[in-house]
């Protein structure tokens, strides 16, 4: 309790009463609700400022789950220590790797923290948890408010992102519970070169006026000149006009992987 992802979810439902799940690792996620042992899931696809959890996008890619919708998460992250610590105490700091990047500038101007002692932990809630239990006042951790109140920890400092502007996209994996007008779909395809079929992928939607809202390429380890792209588009795969540019795509790619449709959610301004 206390994550984004649970603070996220509970945003989402706030109209129905639920219980949090909580998963140590993307896969374990993903296992919980393709194995029907959790409802639904919440897999952060991105965020507005560290870009998109590839390790997300690729257990998209392998398990093409139902995806009920999706949620733009305002996320504001603290740096939590013990209730006697004090900011210049801190000599170490534990958070899910996400959010060291966010607030990578603020770590970085932390004069006694030597840049080795920030450390990748799995969840941030969790990592304020360790901090807790270490019983040391030089250790802190970057989570939530929330995740400080749960574990009657300290706020040392607060809005500590990169940007006020910090959004994570959430898929709500699941089932829908009414396809809706304004589905998107969410693509992974791949290309032996990156320039050779990129523009006939492009193409296939752009000559049918079919609006693309990402288009984002990941090298692909140890396949020389091999590139994972994702994509979503605006529609429903099942559209005869989508599903026309999908034909195309496929035709252009070395392999296309329809993830989902699903509603999307509103454009943040």
């Amino acid at each position: 309790m206390g994550s984004n992802s649970a603070l996220a979810a509970a945003s989402y439902f706030e109209q129905e009463r639920i219980s949090i799940q909580p998963c140590q690792t993307f896969d374990d996620l993903f296992e919980a609700v393709d194995k029907g042992e959790a409802q639904y899931g919440m897999a952060p696809m991105e965020n507005s400022l560290a870009g998109s959890i590839h390790a997300v996008w690729e257990l998209l890619a392998a398990y093409t789950p139902s995806i009920a919708g999706e949620i733009f998460y305002h996320v504001r992250h603290c740096l939590i220590g013990h209730p006697e610590a004090k900011l210049e105490d801190i000599r170490y700091v534990y958070s899910h790797p996400q959010a060291l990047a966010q607030c990578s500038a603020f770590l970085l101007n932390l004069e006694d923290l030597d840049p080795n002692n920030i450390l990748a932990e799995y969840d941030t809630a969790g990592a304020v948890e360790l901090v807790k239990k270490s019983n040391k006042k030089d250790r802190a951790a970057i989570a939530s408010n929330a995740a400080s109140d749960l574990h009657e920890m300290q706020v040392l400092a607060k809005e500590i992102q990169s940007h006020e502007r910090n959004y994570t996209r959430f898929a709500v994996l699941g089932p829908q519970s009414s396809p809706g007008q304004q589905n998107k779909t969410s693509l992974v395809c791949t290309l032996d070169r990156s320039g050779a079929g990129l523009s006939e992928v492009v193409d296939a939607f752009t000559n049918r006026k079919i609006a693309l809202h990402k288009v984002e390429s990941r090298k692909l380890v140890n396949e020389p000149w091999a590139y994972r792209f994702y994509l979503e588009c605006q529609g429903d795969a099942e559209d005869a006009t989508v599903a026309a540019a999908l034909a195309d795509v496929r035709n252009a790619v070395r392999d296309l992987i329809i993830v989902a449709s699903y509603p999307a959610a509103p454009r943040l301004p």
